[in-house]
Protein backbone atom coordinates (compact mmCIF):
# COMPACT_ATOMS: atom_id res chain seq x y z
CA UNK A 1 0.00 0.00 0.00
CA UNK A 2 1.39 3.41 -1.04
CA UNK A 3 1.23 6.07 1.67
CA UNK A 4 0.98 9.23 -0.47
CA UNK A 5 -1.26 11.27 1.84
CA UNK A 6 -2.30 10.73 5.44
CA UNK A 7 -4.60 7.81 6.16
CA UNK A 8 -5.62 5.32 8.82
CA UNK A 9 -4.70 6.46 12.29
CA UNK A 10 -1.66 8.40 11.04
CA UNK A 11 -1.46 12.17 10.52
CA UNK A 12 2.29 12.16 9.95
CA UNK A 13 2.31 14.50 6.93
CA UNK A 14 -0.09 17.01 8.44
CA UNK A 15 1.74 17.07 11.76
CA UNK A 16 5.16 17.50 10.10
CA UNK A 17 4.03 20.25 7.72
CA UNK A 18 2.12 22.26 10.32
CA UNK A 19 5.13 23.79 12.13
CA UNK A 20 6.98 24.52 8.86
CA UNK A 21 3.96 26.24 7.33
CA UNK A 22 3.24 28.24 10.47
CA UNK A 23 6.85 29.49 10.59
CA UNK A 24 6.63 30.65 6.97
CA UNK A 25 3.27 32.36 7.58
CA UNK A 26 4.65 34.29 10.58
CA UNK A 27 7.85 35.16 8.72
CA UNK A 28 5.85 36.70 5.85
CA UNK A 29 3.26 38.32 8.16
CA UNK A 30 0.54 36.52 6.20
CA UNK A 31 -3.02 35.68 7.27
CA UNK A 32 -3.06 32.12 6.00
CA UNK A 33 -0.79 29.39 4.71
CA UNK A 34 -1.79 26.27 2.74
CA UNK A 35 0.01 23.27 1.29
CA UNK A 36 -2.11 21.87 -1.54
CA UNK A 37 -1.48 18.58 -3.32
CA UNK A 38 -2.87 16.68 -6.29
CA UNK A 39 -1.84 12.98 -6.26
CA UNK A 40 -1.20 11.44 -9.65
CA UNK A 41 -3.29 8.45 -8.67
CA UNK A 42 -6.32 10.70 -8.24
CA UNK A 43 -5.56 13.52 -10.65
CA UNK A 44 -9.04 15.02 -10.21
CA UNK A 45 -8.67 15.59 -6.45
CA UNK A 46 -6.80 18.62 -5.11
CA UNK A 47 -6.49 18.53 -1.33
CA UNK A 48 -5.10 20.56 1.54
CA UNK A 49 -2.28 18.59 3.16
CA UNK A 50 -1.81 21.29 5.81
CA UNK A 51 -3.34 24.63 6.74
CA UNK A 52 -2.57 27.40 9.20
CA UNK A 53 -4.33 30.74 9.78
CA UNK A 54 -4.53 33.66 12.15
CA UNK A 55 -8.15 32.60 12.71
CA UNK A 56 -8.06 28.84 13.44
CA UNK A 57 -11.72 28.50 12.39
CA UNK A 58 -10.74 29.53 8.85
CA UNK A 59 -8.20 26.69 8.48
CA UNK A 60 -8.89 23.70 6.26
CA UNK A 61 -8.99 20.13 7.56
CA UNK A 62 -6.22 17.66 6.88
CA UNK A 63 -6.71 16.19 3.38
CA UNK A 64 -9.84 18.27 2.77
CA UNK A 65 -10.68 18.31 -0.97
CA UNK A 66 -10.58 21.84 -2.38
CA UNK A 67 -11.03 23.75 -5.62
CA UNK A 68 -9.45 27.04 -6.73
CA UNK A 69 -10.93 29.96 -8.65
CA UNK A 70 -8.09 29.87 -11.16
CA UNK A 71 -5.42 27.38 -12.27
CA UNK A 72 -2.34 27.38 -10.03
CA UNK A 73 1.13 28.03 -11.45
CA UNK A 74 2.71 24.78 -12.52
CA UNK A 75 6.41 25.62 -12.80
CA UNK A 76 7.62 28.88 -11.30
CA UNK A 77 6.71 30.77 -8.10
CA UNK A 78 4.40 33.73 -8.61
CA UNK A 79 2.56 36.39 -6.66
CA UNK A 80 -1.14 36.30 -7.57
CA UNK A 81 -4.12 38.48 -6.66
CA UNK A 82 -7.78 37.60 -6.04
CA UNK A 83 -7.39 33.86 -5.62
CA UNK A 84 -10.12 31.86 -3.88
CA UNK A 85 -9.74 28.38 -2.39
CA UNK A 86 -13.04 26.58 -1.67
CA UNK A 87 -13.78 23.40 0.25
CA UNK A 88 -15.39 20.67 -1.89
CA UNK A 89 -17.22 19.13 1.07
CA UNK A 90 -18.54 22.03 3.20
CA UNK A 91 -19.24 25.77 3.23
CA UNK A 92 -15.70 27.09 3.69
CA UNK A 93 -13.65 29.35 1.45
CA UNK A 94 -10.49 31.44 1.74
CA UNK A 95 -10.26 34.59 -0.41
CA UNK A 96 -6.67 35.69 -0.92
CA UNK A 97 -6.30 39.32 -1.90
CA UNK A 98 -2.62 38.62 -2.59
CA UNK A 99 -0.72 35.35 -2.25
CA UNK A 100 2.69 33.90 -2.93
CA UNK A 101 2.27 30.60 -4.83
CA UNK A 102 5.24 28.20 -4.94
CA UNK A 103 4.76 24.97 -6.97
CA UNK A 104 6.70 21.78 -6.20
CA UNK A 105 6.63 18.22 -7.51
CA UNK A 106 7.56 14.73 -6.47
CA UNK A 107 7.14 11.23 -7.89
CA UNK A 108 3.58 10.90 -6.56
CA UNK A 109 2.01 14.18 -7.61
CA UNK A 110 2.08 17.97 -7.82
CA UNK A 111 2.05 20.29 -4.81
CA UNK A 112 1.66 24.00 -4.11
CA UNK A 113 2.67 26.20 -1.18
CA UNK A 114 0.26 29.13 -0.88
CA UNK A 115 0.83 31.93 1.64
CA UNK A 116 -1.02 35.22 1.60
CA UNK A 117 -3.38 37.90 2.82
CA UNK A 118 -7.09 37.14 3.11
CA UNK A 119 -7.95 40.72 4.08
CA UNK A 120 -7.08 43.88 2.17
CA UNK A 121 -4.10 44.26 -0.16
CA UNK A 122 -1.73 45.41 2.57
CA UNK A 123 1.97 45.34 1.61
CA UNK A 124 3.64 42.07 2.54
CA UNK A 125 7.39 41.40 2.73
CA UNK A 126 7.34 38.69 0.05
CA UNK A 127 10.36 36.53 -0.57
CA UNK A 128 11.81 38.23 -3.63
CA UNK A 129 14.85 35.99 -4.03
CA UNK A 130 13.99 33.21 -6.57
CA UNK A 131 16.50 30.91 -4.88
CA UNK A 132 14.83 31.42 -1.50
CA UNK A 133 11.44 30.66 -3.05
CA UNK A 134 12.74 27.44 -4.59
CA UNK A 135 14.33 26.48 -1.28
CA UNK A 136 10.97 26.87 0.40
CA UNK A 137 9.39 24.52 -2.14
CA UNK A 138 12.19 22.00 -1.66
CA UNK A 139 11.81 22.20 2.14
CA UNK A 140 8.10 21.40 1.92
CA UNK A 141 8.72 18.54 -0.54
CA UNK A 142 11.42 17.07 1.71
CA UNK A 143 9.13 17.33 4.75
CA UNK A 144 6.38 15.51 2.90
CA UNK A 145 8.80 12.81 1.72
CA UNK A 146 10.19 12.07 5.19
CA UNK A 147 6.78 12.17 6.89
CA UNK A 148 5.42 9.76 4.29
CA UNK A 149 8.02 7.23 5.35
CA UNK A 150 7.07 7.76 9.00
CA UNK A 151 3.37 7.41 8.29
CA UNK A 152 3.88 4.35 6.11
CA UNK A 153 5.76 2.53 8.88
CA UNK A 154 3.10 3.47 11.42
CA UNK A 155 0.20 2.28 9.25
CA UNK A 156 2.02 -0.93 8.37
CA UNK A 157 2.55 -1.72 12.07
CA UNK A 158 -1.08 -0.96 12.87
CA UNK A 159 -2.34 -3.12 10.00
CA UNK A 160 -0.26 -6.08 11.16
CA UNK A 161 -1.52 -5.59 14.72
CA UNK A 162 -5.14 -5.41 13.52
CA UNK A 163 -4.69 -8.60 11.49
CA UNK A 164 -3.18 -10.35 14.52
CA UNK A 165 -6.09 -9.33 16.77
CA UNK A 166 -8.67 -10.55 14.27
CA UNK A 167 -6.87 -13.86 13.65
CA UNK A 168 -6.55 -14.58 17.36
CA UNK A 169 -10.21 -13.76 18.01
CA UNK A 170 -11.33 -15.95 15.10
CA UNK A 171 -9.61 -18.91 16.78
CA UNK A 172 -9.91 -18.15 20.49
CA UNK A 173 -13.23 -16.28 20.93
CA UNK A 174 -15.77 -18.37 22.81
CA UNK A 175 -18.60 -17.26 20.50
CA UNK A 176 -19.04 -15.70 17.10
CA UNK A 177 -20.08 -12.32 18.49
CA UNK A 178 -16.73 -12.11 20.23
CA UNK A 179 -14.94 -12.71 16.93
CA UNK A 180 -16.98 -10.03 15.17
CA UNK A 181 -16.47 -7.60 18.07
CA UNK A 182 -12.70 -8.04 17.59
CA UNK A 183 -13.09 -7.13 13.90
CA UNK A 184 -14.93 -3.90 14.76
CA UNK A 185 -12.49 -2.99 17.52
CA UNK A 186 -9.50 -3.57 15.24
CA UNK A 187 -11.06 -1.56 12.39
CA UNK A 188 -11.88 1.40 14.63
CA UNK A 189 -8.31 1.48 16.01
CA UNK A 190 -6.75 1.01 12.58
CA UNK A 191 -8.62 3.89 10.95
CA UNK A 192 -8.85 6.01 14.10
CA UNK A 193 -12.64 6.32 13.83
CA UNK A 194 -15.23 6.97 16.52
CA UNK A 195 -17.64 4.23 15.42
CA UNK A 196 -17.50 0.93 13.56
CA UNK A 197 -20.34 -1.38 12.61
CA UNK A 198 -21.11 -4.35 10.39
CA UNK A 199 -24.07 -5.20 8.15
CA UNK A 200 -24.96 -8.75 7.12
CA UNK A 201 -27.53 -10.27 4.71
CA UNK A 202 -31.01 -10.36 6.17
CA UNK A 203 -33.82 -12.30 4.52
CA UNK A 204 -32.12 -12.46 1.12
CA UNK A 205 -28.95 -11.48 -0.74
CA UNK A 206 -30.16 -7.98 -1.61
CA UNK A 207 -31.09 -6.75 1.88
CA UNK A 208 -28.45 -6.13 4.55
CA UNK A 209 -29.17 -5.27 8.19
CA UNK A 210 -26.84 -3.69 10.74
CA UNK A 211 -25.64 -6.45 13.04
CA UNK A 212 -22.89 -5.67 15.57
CA UNK A 213 -21.85 -2.12 16.41
CA UNK A 214 -19.14 -0.23 18.26
CA UNK A 215 -19.82 3.29 19.56
CA UNK A 216 -23.43 3.47 18.32
CA UNK A 217 -25.88 5.15 20.72
CA UNK A 218 -29.37 5.41 19.18
CA UNK A 219 -31.86 2.50 18.94
CA UNK A 220 -33.16 3.61 15.52
CA UNK A 221 -29.73 3.24 13.96
CA UNK A 222 -29.53 -0.36 15.18
CA UNK A 223 -32.57 -1.34 13.11
CA UNK A 224 -31.52 0.09 9.74
CA UNK A 225 -31.77 -2.20 6.69
CA UNK A 226 -30.28 -1.27 3.33
CA UNK A 227 -30.93 -2.72 -0.11
CA UNK A 228 -28.53 -3.17 -3.01
CA UNK A 229 -27.31 0.26 -4.15
CA UNK A 230 -28.92 2.06 -1.21
CA UNK A 231 -26.85 4.36 1.00
CA UNK A 232 -23.11 4.13 1.48
CA UNK A 233 -23.02 0.38 2.12
CA UNK A 234 -25.34 -0.35 -0.80
CA UNK A 235 -23.06 1.70 -3.06
CA UNK A 236 -19.99 -0.18 -1.79
CA UNK A 237 -21.70 -3.49 -2.58
CA UNK A 238 -22.69 -2.25 -6.04
CA UNK A 239 -19.18 -1.10 -7.01
CA UNK A 240 -17.54 -3.91 -4.96
CA UNK A 241 -14.90 -1.69 -3.39
CA UNK A 242 -14.62 0.73 -0.45
CA UNK A 243 -16.52 4.00 -0.70
CA UNK A 244 -15.90 7.11 1.43
CA UNK A 245 -18.09 10.09 2.19
CA UNK A 246 -16.83 13.20 3.98
CA UNK A 247 -20.33 14.68 4.31
CA UNK A 248 -22.83 11.81 4.36
CA UNK A 249 -25.98 13.93 4.57
CA UNK A 250 -25.01 16.00 1.50
CA UNK A 251 -23.45 13.25 -0.64
CA UNK A 252 -25.29 13.30 -3.99
CA UNK A 253 -23.95 9.87 -5.00
CA UNK A 254 -25.99 8.10 -2.32
CA UNK A 255 -29.40 6.72 -3.29
CA UNK A 256 -32.20 6.44 -0.72
CA UNK A 257 -29.69 6.82 2.11
CA UNK A 258 -30.99 6.72 5.72
CA UNK A 259 -29.89 10.33 6.22
CA UNK A 260 -32.30 11.21 9.05
CA UNK A 261 -31.36 8.20 11.17
CA UNK A 262 -27.63 8.69 10.47
CA UNK A 263 -27.87 12.37 11.35
CA UNK A 264 -29.71 11.40 14.54
CA UNK A 265 -26.78 9.16 15.46
CA UNK A 266 -24.46 12.12 14.80
CA UNK A 267 -22.32 10.46 12.12
CA UNK A 268 -20.98 13.02 9.65
CA UNK A 269 -18.21 11.23 7.73
CA UNK A 270 -18.02 7.52 6.98
CA UNK A 271 -16.49 4.77 4.88
CA UNK A 272 -17.94 1.40 3.87
CA UNK A 273 -16.07 -1.60 2.50
CA UNK A 274 -17.54 -4.91 1.28
CA UNK A 275 -16.22 -8.11 2.90
CA UNK A 276 -15.94 -10.97 0.44
CA UNK A 277 -16.12 -14.62 1.49
CA UNK A 278 -15.91 -17.33 -1.18
CA UNK A 279 -16.43 -14.79 -3.99
CA UNK A 280 -19.65 -13.47 -2.41
CA UNK A 281 -20.17 -10.23 -0.49
CA UNK A 282 -20.92 -11.62 2.95
CA UNK A 283 -20.94 -8.32 4.85
CA UNK A 284 -20.15 -4.61 4.77
CA UNK A 285 -17.77 -3.01 7.26
CA UNK A 286 -18.40 0.65 8.18
CA UNK A 287 -16.26 3.16 10.05
CA UNK A 288 -17.35 6.72 10.81
CA UNK A 289 -16.78 9.94 12.74
CA UNK A 290 -19.16 12.39 14.39
CA UNK A 291 -17.12 15.31 13.11
CA UNK A 292 -16.30 16.05 9.50
CA UNK A 293 -13.29 14.12 8.30
CA UNK A 294 -11.74 13.87 4.85
CA UNK A 295 -11.04 10.18 4.37
CA UNK A 296 -8.41 9.54 1.69
CA UNK A 297 -7.42 6.98 -0.90
CA UNK A 298 -5.00 5.62 1.68
CA UNK A 299 -7.95 5.02 4.02
CA UNK A 300 -9.76 3.16 1.25
CA UNK A 301 -6.72 1.01 0.48
CA UNK A 302 -6.15 0.31 4.16
CA UNK A 303 -9.76 -0.68 4.80
CA UNK A 304 -9.83 -2.86 1.67
CA UNK A 305 -6.72 -4.71 2.84
CA UNK A 306 -8.15 -5.09 6.34
CA UNK A 307 -11.38 -6.67 5.04
CA UNK A 308 -9.32 -9.62 3.80
CA UNK A 309 -8.46 -10.30 7.45
CA UNK A 310 -11.97 -9.46 8.64
CA UNK A 311 -13.27 -12.24 6.40
CA UNK A 312 -11.74 -14.73 8.86
CA UNK A 313 -14.12 -13.72 11.63
CA UNK A 314 -17.03 -13.43 9.24
CA UNK A 315 -16.36 -16.86 7.76
CA UNK A 316 -16.76 -18.37 11.22
CA UNK A 317 -19.96 -16.38 11.74
CA UNK A 318 -21.40 -17.65 8.47
CA UNK A 319 -20.45 -21.26 9.18
CA UNK A 320 -22.15 -21.22 12.58
CA UNK A 321 -25.19 -19.41 11.20
CA UNK A 322 -25.53 -21.99 8.46
CA UNK A 323 -25.39 -24.83 10.97
CA UNK A 324 -27.96 -23.14 13.20
CA UNK A 325 -30.22 -22.31 10.25
CA UNK A 326 -30.02 -25.85 8.91
CA UNK A 327 -30.97 -27.28 12.31
CA UNK A 328 -33.82 -24.81 12.75
CA UNK A 329 -35.03 -25.47 9.22
CA UNK A 330 -35.11 -29.22 9.81
CA UNK A 331 -37.11 -28.77 13.01
CA UNK A 332 -39.55 -26.39 11.31
CA UNK A 333 -39.98 -28.73 8.34
CA UNK A 334 -40.53 -31.75 10.56
CA UNK A 335 -43.23 -29.96 12.54
CA UNK A 336 -44.86 -28.49 9.44
CA UNK A 337 -44.95 -31.72 7.44
CA UNK A 338 -46.16 -33.77 10.42
CA UNK A 339 -49.01 -31.34 10.92
CA UNK A 340 -49.75 -31.35 7.19
CA UNK A 341 -49.86 -35.15 7.03
CA UNK A 342 -52.23 -35.40 10.02
CA UNK A 343 -54.24 -32.31 10.91
CA UNK A 344 -54.45 -30.75 7.43
CA UNK A 345 -55.51 -33.95 5.74
CA UNK A 346 -58.04 -34.54 8.52
CA UNK A 347 -59.55 -31.09 8.06
CA UNK A 348 -59.71 -31.60 4.29
CA UNK A 349 -61.59 -34.87 4.80
CA UNK A 350 -63.98 -33.34 7.37
CA UNK A 351 -64.75 -30.36 5.17
CA UNK A 352 -65.13 -32.35 1.97
CA UNK A 353 -67.40 -34.98 3.53
CA UNK A 354 -69.50 -32.29 5.22
CA UNK A 355 -69.98 -30.51 1.89
CA UNK A 356 -70.92 -33.74 0.14
CA UNK A 357 -73.47 -34.58 2.83
CA UNK A 358 -74.84 -31.05 2.78
CA UNK A 359 -75.58 -31.13 -0.95
CA UNK A 360 -77.08 -34.61 -0.64
CA UNK A 361 -79.55 -33.45 2.05
CA UNK A 362 -80.58 -30.27 0.25
CA UNK A 363 -82.23 -27.58 2.38
CA UNK A 364 -82.70 -28.84 5.91
CA UNK A 365 -81.56 -28.00 9.41
CA UNK A 366 -78.96 -30.78 9.26
CA UNK A 367 -77.66 -29.43 5.94
CA UNK A 368 -77.21 -26.01 7.55
CA UNK A 369 -75.24 -27.60 10.38
CA UNK A 370 -73.08 -29.46 7.88
CA UNK A 371 -72.45 -26.20 6.00
CA UNK A 372 -71.29 -24.65 9.29
CA UNK A 373 -68.95 -27.60 9.86
CA UNK A 374 -67.53 -27.28 6.34
CA UNK A 375 -66.95 -23.54 6.74
CA UNK A 376 -65.28 -24.05 10.13
CA UNK A 377 -63.02 -26.74 8.65
CA UNK A 378 -62.13 -24.41 5.78
CA UNK A 379 -61.39 -21.54 8.15
CA UNK A 380 -59.22 -23.72 10.39
CA UNK A 381 -57.44 -25.09 7.34
CA UNK A 382 -56.61 -21.61 6.07
CA UNK A 383 -55.28 -20.49 9.45
CA UNK A 384 -53.28 -23.68 9.90
CA UNK A 385 -51.72 -23.41 6.47
CA UNK A 386 -50.78 -19.83 7.25
CA UNK A 387 -48.95 -21.01 10.37
CA UNK A 388 -47.30 -23.81 8.41
CA UNK A 389 -46.18 -21.24 5.85
CA UNK A 390 -44.63 -19.19 8.65
CA UNK A 391 -42.77 -22.27 9.86
CA UNK A 392 -41.37 -22.94 6.39
CA UNK A 393 -40.76 -19.30 5.43
CA UNK A 394 -39.11 -17.59 8.39
CA UNK A 395 -39.53 -13.81 8.58
CA UNK A 396 -41.21 -11.26 6.35
CA UNK A 397 -38.10 -9.37 5.19
CA UNK A 398 -36.26 -10.00 1.96
CA UNK A 399 -37.30 -11.80 -1.20
CA UNK A 400 -37.98 -15.33 -2.41
CA UNK A 401 -36.75 -16.51 -5.79
CA UNK A 402 -39.31 -17.69 -8.33
CA UNK A 403 -37.69 -21.14 -8.48
CA UNK A 404 -38.21 -21.48 -4.72
CA UNK A 405 -41.92 -20.71 -5.16
CA UNK A 406 -42.22 -23.60 -7.62
CA UNK A 407 -40.25 -25.89 -5.33
CA UNK A 408 -42.58 -25.15 -2.41
CA UNK A 409 -45.68 -25.79 -4.52
CA UNK A 410 -44.23 -29.16 -5.51
CA UNK A 411 -44.15 -30.18 -1.83
CA UNK A 412 -47.91 -30.83 -2.10
CA UNK A 413 -48.62 -34.53 -1.37
CA UNK A 414 -48.05 -36.60 -4.51
CA UNK A 415 -51.08 -38.47 -5.86
CA UNK A 416 -51.89 -40.04 -9.21
CA UNK A 417 -51.29 -36.93 -11.32
CA UNK A 418 -47.98 -36.36 -13.07
CA UNK A 419 -46.70 -32.79 -12.69
CA UNK A 420 -45.02 -30.37 -15.09
CA UNK A 421 -43.46 -27.40 -13.28
CA UNK A 422 -42.53 -24.55 -15.64
CA UNK A 423 -40.63 -21.34 -14.88
CA UNK A 424 -41.48 -19.02 -17.77
CA UNK A 425 -39.03 -16.15 -17.31
CA UNK A 426 -36.03 -15.12 -15.24
CA UNK A 427 -35.50 -16.51 -11.75
CA UNK A 428 -36.07 -13.13 -10.09
CA UNK A 429 -36.93 -12.39 -6.48
CA UNK A 430 -40.51 -11.79 -5.36
CA UNK A 431 -41.57 -10.11 -2.16
CA UNK A 432 -42.03 -12.73 0.53
CA UNK A 433 -45.73 -11.90 0.96
CA UNK A 434 -46.37 -12.28 -2.80
CA UNK A 435 -44.39 -15.52 -2.93
CA UNK A 436 -46.36 -16.95 -0.02
CA UNK A 437 -49.66 -16.03 -1.71
CA UNK A 438 -48.62 -17.90 -4.87
CA UNK A 439 -47.44 -20.88 -2.85
CA UNK A 440 -50.79 -20.97 -1.02
CA UNK A 441 -52.70 -20.91 -4.31
CA UNK A 442 -50.41 -23.47 -5.93
CA UNK A 443 -50.61 -25.94 -3.04
CA UNK A 444 -54.39 -25.66 -2.84
CA UNK A 445 -54.86 -25.99 -6.59
CA UNK A 446 -52.57 -29.03 -6.88
CA UNK A 447 -54.19 -30.77 -3.88
CA UNK A 448 -57.67 -30.14 -5.30
CA UNK A 449 -56.62 -31.42 -8.72
CA UNK A 450 -55.23 -34.57 -7.11
CA UNK A 451 -58.43 -35.20 -5.14
CA UNK A 452 -61.21 -34.07 -7.44
CA UNK A 453 -60.14 -33.70 -11.09
CA UNK A 454 -60.01 -37.36 -12.05
CA UNK A 455 -57.32 -36.41 -14.58
CA UNK A 456 -53.81 -37.64 -15.27
CA UNK A 457 -51.64 -34.52 -15.50
CA UNK A 458 -51.28 -31.05 -13.99
CA UNK A 459 -49.20 -28.11 -15.28
CA UNK A 460 -47.79 -25.60 -12.79
CA UNK A 461 -46.49 -22.56 -14.68
CA UNK A 462 -44.98 -19.52 -12.95
CA UNK A 463 -44.41 -16.37 -15.01
CA UNK A 464 -42.38 -13.88 -12.91
CA UNK A 465 -42.32 -10.27 -14.03
CA UNK A 466 -40.82 -7.01 -12.85
CA UNK A 467 -44.28 -5.66 -11.93
CA UNK A 468 -46.65 -8.64 -11.85
CA UNK A 469 -46.01 -12.36 -11.35
CA UNK A 470 -48.56 -14.93 -12.50
CA UNK A 471 -49.23 -18.53 -11.57
CA UNK A 472 -51.20 -20.95 -13.73
CA UNK A 473 -52.27 -24.39 -12.48
CA UNK A 474 -54.25 -26.41 -15.03
CA UNK A 475 -55.28 -30.07 -14.96
CA UNK A 476 -56.76 -32.36 -17.64
CA UNK A 477 -59.62 -33.66 -15.54
CA UNK A 478 -63.39 -33.40 -15.79
CA UNK A 479 -63.95 -30.20 -13.81
CA UNK A 480 -67.18 -28.24 -14.38
CA UNK A 481 -67.96 -24.54 -14.02
CA UNK A 482 -71.05 -23.18 -12.31
CA UNK A 483 -73.06 -20.02 -12.86
CA UNK A 484 -71.00 -17.72 -10.59
CA UNK A 485 -72.06 -14.73 -8.58
CA UNK A 486 -70.24 -11.89 -10.26
CA UNK A 487 -67.68 -10.98 -12.91
CA UNK A 488 -64.26 -12.48 -12.39
CA UNK A 489 -65.40 -14.59 -9.41
CA UNK A 490 -63.94 -18.09 -9.37
CA UNK A 491 -66.84 -20.52 -9.21
CA UNK A 492 -67.62 -24.21 -9.54
CA UNK A 493 -70.83 -26.19 -9.15
CA UNK A 494 -69.69 -27.27 -5.68
CA UNK A 495 -67.32 -24.62 -4.26
CA UNK A 496 -64.46 -26.85 -3.11
CA UNK A 497 -62.72 -26.46 0.21
CA UNK A 498 -59.94 -23.86 0.16
CA UNK A 499 -61.22 -21.69 -2.70
CA UNK A 500 -61.99 -18.76 -0.42
CA UNK A 501 -58.60 -19.24 1.25
CA UNK A 502 -56.85 -18.96 -2.15
CA UNK A 503 -58.78 -15.80 -2.99
CA UNK A 504 -58.04 -14.27 0.41
CA UNK A 505 -54.33 -15.04 0.04
CA UNK A 506 -53.95 -13.17 -3.25
CA UNK A 507 -56.25 -10.31 -2.21
CA UNK A 508 -54.09 -9.66 0.86
CA UNK A 509 -51.30 -8.56 -1.54
CA UNK A 510 -53.76 -6.77 -3.89
CA UNK A 511 -53.75 -9.61 -6.41
CA UNK A 512 -56.50 -11.40 -8.35
CA UNK A 513 -57.62 -15.03 -8.60
CA UNK A 514 -59.71 -16.61 -11.34
CA UNK A 515 -60.85 -20.18 -12.01
CA UNK A 516 -61.93 -21.15 -15.53
CA UNK A 517 -62.80 -24.27 -17.44
CA UNK A 518 -59.75 -25.35 -19.43
CA UNK A 519 -59.85 -26.26 -23.10
CA UNK A 520 -60.64 -29.04 -23.84
CA UNK A 521 -60.66 -30.58 -20.33
CA UNK A 522 -59.93 -29.65 -16.75
CA UNK A 523 -59.88 -26.59 -14.55
CA UNK A 524 -57.49 -23.65 -14.86
CA UNK A 525 -56.51 -21.71 -11.72
CA UNK A 526 -54.90 -18.36 -12.48
CA UNK A 527 -53.38 -16.08 -9.81
CA UNK A 528 -51.75 -12.69 -10.49
CA UNK A 529 -49.92 -10.80 -7.72
CA UNK A 530 -47.63 -7.76 -7.66
CA UNK A 531 -44.02 -8.91 -7.58
CA UNK A 532 -43.35 -6.27 -4.92
CA UNK A 533 -46.68 -5.13 -3.42
CA UNK A 534 -47.37 -1.42 -3.38
CA UNK A 535 -50.35 0.79 -2.62
CA UNK A 536 -52.03 0.24 -6.00
CA UNK A 537 -53.97 -2.88 -7.00
CA UNK A 538 -53.02 -4.70 -10.19
CA UNK A 539 -55.48 -5.63 -12.90
CA UNK A 540 -56.68 -9.22 -13.17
Amino acid sequence: MEYVVDGGGSRAIHEALGPVLEEVRVLLAADMGLVLYRPRRRSDELMALASTAVDPAAAFLANEPVTTSRPLPGRKPRVVVELEVRSAMRELRARFATALVIPWRDASGVGTVLVGQTGGRAPTPWVEDPTARSELGRLVAATVRSSRATGSRQVDRELREAARRVAEAAVEATDVRGAIAAVLDAAHLLVGSEVAYLSLPDGGPDTFAFDQMLGIRTPDFRHVRVHHGQGLGGLARAVQRPVRSANYAEDERLHAAPVTITRGEGIVSAMAAPITVDDHIAGVLYVGDRQMRAFTQVDEDLLAEFTDHAALGLRRRLAENQRADALERRIREDVAYNLHDTVVRGLITIGFRAEQARYALGTSEVAADLATIAEAAESCLGQLRGELGSLLNRGDIGGVRASEVLEQILTAPQGRLSRSPELDGEDIELARASAEALVRVGLEAVINAERHSGGHHVIIRLVPGSLTSRLLVVDDGAGRLGTGKGPGRPTTDHPHLGLRAMRAAVERVHGRLAVHKADPLGIEVHAAVPTWPGPERISS
